[in-house]
């Protein structure tokens, strides 16, 4: 907990106090690149150390919405710190699983930034995730905790029923709210994950913001949008990660995200807004649900009894499509 009286510093206050920071991936994945612009704003207020982190796993499929969770041993060469934790190398790759030989956020941020950078293992729960953050922690003094996200659905309240990824943005949170040092919660590319109705999502925020949640907010810049390119020249075209790079550089207006909908591109896209994670944590069913959970599938099986809702780790990999025909014609 942060146990800030009121008025709460604002994260501008908190990165000007700071000479380490670690920013992590909330979702995952592709999150990561979301720390790129929180980083060069650090850096900018004066922020010399930074370390980034993201919990290993990654979306392969078009038409599916499950992850595949990584062995943190597929990473090679790389440095193993700990049974949660590996050390990302300019050099590493990705040698196990559905994704064996292309790059990750991981691996393509170790290339690009002159900064630490490190593979969370999900396989332990939450108390793996944990321990992992607390062994960066103490290995670089880091004095703040950002836990960068995008889109909208670590915002859900258990009325939205786009939400398909609630697990890992939950043990974010909570590991935002728990640990010893500061933590934040930082959202980018407003409600560019298509997992929420943009009314469901400014009625959310209007929520958190009202129970004191809000810590200010700064825009992408034109630097930012030149070192998101960087990562997403390895990377590839992501419809949901340059979200906020895309409504910087003015492509707004309907966009489909993840081939599914279509989805408002805004101005508020651009901006990342900063919230106290405690109170997020209060607002979120799928956060609660997992808190004080040992295992991955117990806090799976949290989520879906408070929920109702599958998380992205019991999700399918990947579809055929197109799919075969139910009723083929008869030959």
């Amino acid at each position: 907990m942060n146990h800030w009286t009121s008025p709460k510093p604002s994260v501008e206050e908190l990165l000007r106090g700071c000479d380490s920071v670690l920013i992590a991936g909330c979702g995952g994945g592709g999150d990561l690149v979301q720390s790129v612009s929180i980083m060069n704003y650090a850096k900018n207020l004066g922020v010399k150390h930074i370390a980034l982190a993201t919990i290993s796993v990654n979306w392969w499929g078009t038409f599916a919405d499950g992850c595949e969770v990584f062995d943190l041993n597929w990473f090679q060469p790389a440095d193993r710190i700990n049974e949660d934790l590996v050390h990302i190398l300019p050099d590493t790759q990705l040698i196990g699983g559905i994704g064996a030989g292309k790059p990750t956020y991981e691996i393509a941020m170790a290339q690009t930034f002159d900064v630490p950078v490190y593979g969370i293992n999900l396989r332990n729960g939450l108390p793996g995730v944990k321990h992992a953050l607390e062994t960066i922690v103490e290995k670089h003094g880091c004095q703040l905790f950002i836990s960068a996200d995008i889109g909208s659905d670590t915002f859900f309240t258990g009325e939205e029923t786009q939400v398909c990824s609630p697990l890992i943005d939950a043990f974010s949170v909570i590991c935002a709210s728990e640990l010893e040092i500061p933590g934040v919660y930082a959202l980018n590319g407003y409600g560019g994950d298509g997992e929420m109705h943009m009314d469901h999502l400014n009625r959310n925020i209007g929520a958190c913001m009202r129970q004191g949640g809000f810590l200010g907010a700064g825009g992408l810049t034109q630097k930012d949008v030149l070192d998101l390119q960087k990562v997403f020249d390895i990377i590839g075209s992501d419809d949901v990660e340059q979200w906020p790079q895309r409504a910087a550089k003015g492509e707004l207006g309907i966009f489909y995200c993840k081939r599914l909908w279509g989805v408002e591109r805004l101005p508020a896209a651009a901006v990342t807004f900063y919230f106290d994670p405690d109170v997020v944590c209060a607002l979120n069913p799928a956060v609660q649900a997992c808190i004080g959970t040992k295992t991955l599938q117990e806090a799976e099986d949290a989520i879906w009894e408070r929920c109702g809702i599958l998380s992205e780790t019991r999700l399918a990999l990947d579809l055929p499509y197109p799919m075969p025909p139910q009723v083929p014609d008869r030959k």
